[in-house]
């Protein structure tokens, strides 16, 4: 154990290759046991009941980092798993009993004799009378940058859950707050559960753009260090940045170099990661019985995580990964469109395995939520939802949303969200977005539309065109009658057919068990049958029939010949008999709005050289 802590050591204070990097700028804000780069360590097992040590974490930036007493009340052996310990203290001061245990304070480093032990990571309880509070062992952080065999899941499986409560008697890691600018208090509730449910901090307002806060801000500049990292300083892990700002507020605990270690417990989880991380001005901290956290904002890009695990986040400070550019762009048909001063706005969204869609539907949605908010209730939007992908397709995505009396923020974010988690939340191949641009277009006439009847004046003929009449039931006013041409496929078999006319969701439900959409078995065939459903805005129209449909291993092979047929039969495991509803697309046609909804009619199909 001691000798991978050892290894642990040489392997974060190394930075083979790195440029070297200044001593840290001296600053009467920062205590000098604070500002030392790389401090001796507290052995975990010289840790004794009864023992006092100083902890240190920013309540306002003006201030810089204050002490707090840490009372050591004793180790709590394998609390986190087996092997894994946890030191329990009970914190003091005039801020702490005010504050309690503060979201936003993971990563507190906590010294005794000027040696560090490790860092405030964990909470118990919502409403404990005393600050009682986890110290994650800094040997333990050490480990933070070396992989391990199943830390990912194992750190995912304990990230922070973002609940405000704790069930008693359980340590839950301190909440990350999510720093938000740009983010309306309803779209930050709406996202909430999602939020939570993935492991994130709540969003609380006062955010920040990278770059920008800084200069409006009243505190010190030097208490900001734009620049570099310091021990008991506030760090945000950016998931969002731009002309909207999201971060994860926490505390760095450990500096050597260009390498730092912060929160004392795992982020997200994700193991090695690359998320860019910026400085922050922490502008007050709020005291609250139910949970009391740091109300702070990003100010200078810093770096980037290298490592998301179990014990603690670890990275480098120099230059910021890549993020996925993000251009939102509204249109609208309004006075007031032209009179937005900014109509086109530019983001960049941290690159997540999973978890980037989400972003950006906050994005999308907080964007709308301005705007829409300063219009009348219901209308039509147009959403096209473009994507360059780490496969190298660029793909395009159109759909369309109408109602009356409702907003237009969340619904076309969480379309946008579901159109983008269908290329990266899938099992054929590892897709990331590279780029993204959605632009929406909105007119205040509600054009929805539902399916009432569908018929053909007379029998369809194989081979030949026909006119097919749908009636829909618009909005407001009287039903409207459409004629389609189509055109019956030549070969079709004779007889009876169901006549089908559908809106997007119906159609695609008539695509799908139907055998139009095939079933995919690799990332092309996927790609391509998520391209191949309707687009919303589009009235389809199907002839549909029931067929015989032999079965191998519960999947339908309704094209099967039937020779291949005799010989599966044959206890080659093939069932047949069963009846399955085969589709036939005759039309989809643009309807310039939102169709719901569906009709059905009998039609017969003959023959071209059957007599009538």
């Amino acid at each position: 154990m001691l000798a991978s802590v050892l290894v642990a050591v040489v392997v974060l204070g190394a930075s083979v290759g790195a440029t070297p990097v200044a001593a840290l700028p001296k600053d009467p804000a920062v205590p000098a046991s604070v500002a030392r780069e790389d401090p001796p360590l507290f052995p975990l097992g010289q840790i004794k009941a009864g023992m006092r040590g100083t902890g240190y974490t920013v309540f306002e930036s003006a201030k810089g980092p204050q002490p707090f007493d840490a009372v050591i009340l004793g180790v709590m052996r394998g609390f986190l798993g087996p092997g894994e310990d946890l030191i329990i203290a009970r914190l003091e001061g005039k801020d702490i009993e005010r504050t309690g245990v503060i979201a936003g304070m993971s990563g507190s480093p906590v010294y005794i004799d000027g040696k560090l032990v490790g860092a405030v990571g964990y909470r118990f309880g919502a409403f404990t009378k005393d600050a009682i509070a986890g110290i994650t062992p800094i040997e333990r952080m050490m480990t933070a940058s070396v992989p391990a065999h199943g830390a990912r899941a194992a750190t995912r499986a304990a990230a922070p859950s973002g609940r405000p409560m704790t069930a008693w008697g359980q340590a839950e890691p301190i909440a990350i707050p999510l720093a938000a600018a740009g983010v309306p208090p309803g779209i930050a509730a709406a996202f909430g559960p999602e939020l939570e449910r993935r492991g994130y901090g709540t969003i609380v307002g006062a955010g920040g753009t990278p770059g920008a806060a800084a200069v409006a801000s009243n505190a010190p500049a030097a208490s900001l260090r734009p620049v570099r990292f310091y021990a008991g300083g506030p760090i945000s892990g950016q998931l969002v940045d731009g002309d909207l700002s999201l971060g994860a507020i926490g505390t760095v605990t450990w500096v050597k170099g260009d390498r730092f270690l912060a929160f004392g417990h795992p982020f997200l989880g994700n193991g090695q990661t690359a998320m860019p991380v910026s400085n922050a001005e922490i502008v007050v901290t709020v005291a609250s019985e139910a949970g009391s956290w740091k109300m702070g904002q990003a100010t200078a890009p810093v770096g980037r995580l290298t490592d998301d695990r179990l014990h603690a986040i670890a990275g480098t400070m120099g230059p910021p990964p890549p993020m996925v550019p993000l251009s939102v762009r509204v249109r609208g048909d309004s006075p007031r469109e032209a009179a937005d001063a900014k109509k086109d706005l530019s983001f960049r969204v941290f690159q997540h395995p999973t978890d980037t869609p989400l972003f950006v539907a906050i994005t999308v949605a907080s964007t709308l939520g301005q705007r829409v908010a300063a219009e009348q209730a219901g209308g039509t939007v147009d959403v096209d939802v473009k994507a360059r992908l780490s496969t190298g397709e660029q793909i395009a995505w159109p759909f369309r949303v109408a109602d009356e009396g409702i907003g237009f923020d969340m619904p076309v974010a969480i379309g946008v969200m579901g159109l983008l988690s269908t290329v990266t939340d899938q099992q054929f191949a590892k897709v990331e977005l590279s780029n993204v641009d959605v632009t929406v277009t909105m007119r205040h006439s509600v054009d929805l539309a539902r399916v009432v009847a569908v018929d053909a004046p007379s029998a369809l003929v194989a081979g030949q065109r026909a006119q097919v009449r749908v009636r829909l039931q618009p909005h407001h006013g009287k039903i409207v009658e459409r004629l389609v041409d189509v055109r019956v496929p030549a070969g079709l078999p004779s007889g009876g057919y169901q006549l089908v006319a559908a809106g997007q969701t119906e159609a695609l439900r008539h695509e799908r068990e139907g055998g139009l959409l095939a079933l995919a078995t690799d990332w092309p065939s996927y790609l391509k049958g998520v391209m191949a459903a309707p687009p919303p805005g589009t009235l389809s129209l199907y002839l549909v029939r029931d067929e015989a449909t032999p079965r191998l291993e519960g999947r339908a092979l309704p094209d099967l010949p039937l020779s291949l047929a005799g010989i599966l039969s044959d206890g080659g495991g093939l069932s047949g008999g069963a009846f399955e509803a085969r589709a036939l697309r005759l039309a989809r046609v643009d309807w310039q709005g939102v169709v719901s909804g569906e009709s059905t009619a009998k039609v017969l199909v003959r023959a071209k050289d059957e007599e009538e």
